[in-house]
C-alpha cells in the first residue's frame, strides 16, 4: 500500500514534518524525496502558517483536527522534542498556572529580553504565540498586561495568580535572606521580583539577582560574578517545566564567559526526571524544606493553601493565622511581604464579625471600561444592604501608609464601584470603601484621604491606622488577633528602633548606614549596576 501523508495524520494525529519524513524513509523513500513530498503536501493536509518549529520544520494536520485537544497536545509534544523556545515559554507559563503578568513572562519565557543575533527576543516570542493562538492578552488594572495560555494546553491549574504571586514574594524574600546570611551574594545588593532596581543579568530576566564575590564566580580583579534564581510557590515541577530555566542558564554561561553565574531554581517539589535534567545542566535545585527546614517549609505550603482559600481561613479560628505568622517570621526578609499577606487575612477575620459573608482576593471588573482591580476583602451586610471593600496594608514595625499608596488605592475605586454597580445583587447596596493599615498614616496621605472623603458624597470613604485596627480587635475580644498585632506589628522592638533612627540627623548615623556602596559588572550589553 502506498504511504499517504493524510492517512498517517489520520492514524497518528497532527505531526511535525521531521516525524513524517522519518516515516517515509522507513517505507523506502529517499531522504530528499521524503522531504520534497512533505513540503508539497496539499489539502486535505494543511501546514500551520507560523513557523514555531526550528530548522525550517513545519507542523502538519488535517482540517478536522484543527484546534482539537489532540492538535494542541501533539503540537506541544513536537515543540518540546525540537527544543523550540516557544515550547519552553508555554511550559514555563503552565508551571505558573497558565496566567502570568507581562513582566513574569520575561522571566519564564527562556528568551532574551535584549536583541541577540540568532535568538528570538521575548517580545517576538510573545507576539508569535499570540498570533498562533497559543496565548492571549488580558489587561488588568492591578497587574497590567497579562498572558493566558490556550485552555487546551492543560496548565497545572493553580489558577489563583494573585495568591501565587503573594506567596512567591514571601518565598523570594526568604531566599534572599538565606543568601545574604551565607554570603552567596552581596549582602545589600540582592534584588527580587517587584523591586524597581532588579536588573537583567546579561540578556535575561530573573526573579532574583545579585553580584557574587565567591571565589569560583569572580572574574579578573574585583569583577563579581552573579547569583540568579527563579521561584515557584506551588506544585511539582516536571522536566518540561524547567527547560526555560536550563535554556537561560546555558546561554548565560556563553554570554558571560569570563565570570561565573550560579543559577538556582526553587520550587515546592520536583519530579525525579526534573531533578536529573537540572543537575545534568549544572543548576542548583532546592525546595523550601531544603533551605529552611521541614517546619518552615511546611508552613510555606500552608500559606499557599491559605491564600487559595483566604475567605474560608479568615472565617475560622485565628490561631491558624497567628501560628503561620509566628512560624514564617523566622524567615521573613526586609521586604515585609509576609506581614502584608497575613494582615490581610487578619483584617478579613475582623471584618467578618458584622457581615453575612466576606470574599477575599476578588477581581473586580467594570463592564463599561473593561478595567479590572483587585479587592482584598469584600464584606457584605444583611440582605445586601451594604457592600464594603477593604484594602489591607500590613507594615513592618514602625512603618507608615504613604500618600503614593493612598493614591494607588483611590485610582482603583472607580473600577471597583463600576463592578459593584453591575453586580446582580449589590447594585442597590450602599458602597463603602476602606483602607486599613497596621502602621501610622503619613500626614499628606491623611490629607488626601480627608479630601477624597469630602468629595465622594455618594459613597463612604473610611480608614483605620494600626491603633484603629487594634481597637476593632479589642472590641470583639479577639485575644489571639490582639496579641499578634501587638507582637508583630505594633509593639515589636524594631518599631521603636525605626522611630528613633527616623528622628536622627544623617550625621548621627553610623558610617555603614550613610554609605551607598555600589557593585558594578560589565556585561556584553551594557553595565549592570546594583546599589546597596
Amino acid at each position: 500500500m502506498t504511504f499517504s501523508i493524510s492517512s498517517y495524520l489520520h492514524e497518528h494525529g497532527p505531526s511535525r514534518s521531521a516525524t513524517i519524513v522519518a516515516a517515509l524513509k522507513k517505507e523506502g523513500v529517499s531522504a530528499a524525496a521524503a522531504r520534497q513530498r512533505v513540503s508539497r503536501a496539499k489539502p486535505p493536509v494543511y501546514s500551520f502558517p507560523l513557523g514555531l518549529l526550528p530548522k525550517g520544520e513545519f507542523f502538519l494536520y488535517l482540517q478536522d483536527q484543527r484546534n482539537t485537544e489532540k492538535f494542541w497536545d501533539n503540537f506541544m509534544r513536537d515543540l518540546r522534542a525540537s527544543g523550540s523556545v516557544y515550547g519552553a515559554a508555554i511550559d514555563g507559563m503552565s508551571a505558573r498556572g497558565g496566567l502570568v503578568t507581562k513582566d513574569a513572562f520575561k522571566v519564564i519565557s527562556g528568551a532574551p529580553i535584549l536583541p541577540i543575533e540568532g535568538q528570538l527576543s521575548v517580545d517576538v516570542v510573545a507576539q508569535t504565540l499570540i498570533k498562533a493562538s497559543f496565548i492571549k492578552e488580558i489587561e488588568t488594572a492591578d497587574h497590567g498586561m497579562c498572558y493566558q495560555i490556550q485552555p487546551s494546553l492543560h496548565s497545572h491549574g493553580f489558577g489563583n495568580m494573585r495568591a501565587r504571586m503573594l506567596a512567591e514574594g514571601v518565598l523570594l524574600d526568604a531566599v534572599r535572606e538565606w543568601a545574604r546570611h551565607i554570603g552567596m551574594a552581596g549582602f545589600n545588593s540582592i534584588r527580587i521580583r517587584g523591586e524597581a532596581d532588579l536588573k537583567a543579568i546579561g540578556p535575561f530576566a530573573f526573579d532574583l539577582a545579585g553580584p557574587s564575590y565567591l571565589l569560583p564566580l569572580k572574574g579578573q580583579g574585583s569583577q563579581p560574578g552573579f547569583w540568579v534564581a527563579d521561584a515557584f510557590a506551588e506544585g511539582m515541577l516536571e522536566e518540561s517545566d524547567i527547560q526555560y530555566f536550563i535554556r537561560k542558564a546555558r546561554m548565560l554561561k556563553s554570554f558571560l564567559p569570563k565570570i561565573g553565574v550560579m543559577s538556582m531554581l526553587v520550587a515546592e517539589s520536583f519530579t525525579g526526571a526534573a531533578l536529573k535534567a537540572g543537575h545534568a545542566a549544572g543548576i542548583m535545585m532546592a525546595t523550601p524544606k531544603d533551605l529552611f527546614g521541614r517546619h518552615v517549609g511546611a508552613a510555606l505550603v500552608t500559606l499557599m493553601e491559605t491564600l487559595n482559600n483566604a475567605a474560608a481561613y479568615a472565617s475560622t479560628s485565628p490561631e491558624r493565622l497567628t501560628q503561620l505568622l509566628d512560624t514564617l517570621t523566622e524567615i521573613e526578609g526586609r521586604a515585609g511581604n509576609l506581614r502584608g499577606i497575613l494582615f490581610e487575612l487578619m483584617a478579613g477575620y475582623l471584618a467578618r464579625r458584622d457581615a453575612v459573608s466576606i470574599e477575599m482576593g476578588v477581581t473586580a471588573r467594570d463592564p463599561f471600561t473593561g478595567k479590572t482591580a483587585d479587592i482584598d476583602i469584600l464584606k457584605i451586610k444583611a440582605l445586601g444592604s451594604e457592600a464594603a471593600t477593604i484594602e489591607a496594608k500590613g507594615k513592618m514595625p514602625g512603618g507608615s501608609l504613604s500618600k503614593a499608596e493612598v493614591e494607588e488605592w483611590i485610582a482603583k475605586l472607580p473600577t471597583i464601584r463600576g463592578h459593584l454597580r453591575a453586580h446582580p445583587t449589590l447594585r442597590e447596596a450602599k458602597q463603602v470603601f476602606e483602607i486599613w493599615t497596621t502602621g501610622t498614616i503619613d500626614p499628606d496621605a491623611l490629607v488626601l484621604l480627608q479630601s477624597t472623603k469630602s468629595k465622594w458624597t455618594k459613597s463612604e470613604i473610611n480608614w483605620k491606622d494600626g491603633q484603629g485596627v487594634l481597637e476593632v480587635a479589642k472590641a470583639g475580644k479577639e485575644k489571639a488577633i490582639t496579641d499578634a498585632l501587638y507582637q508583630h506589628f505594633l509593639s515589636h522592638p524594631l518599631s521603636e528602633v525605626n522611630k528613633t533612627v527616623a528622628t536622627l540627623p544623617t550625621t548621627a548615623l553610623p558610617d555603614f548606614l550613610n554609605s551607598t556602596s555600589t557593585a558594578t559588572a560589565i556585561v556584553p550589553y551594557g553595565v549592570v549596576k546594583l546599589v546597596s
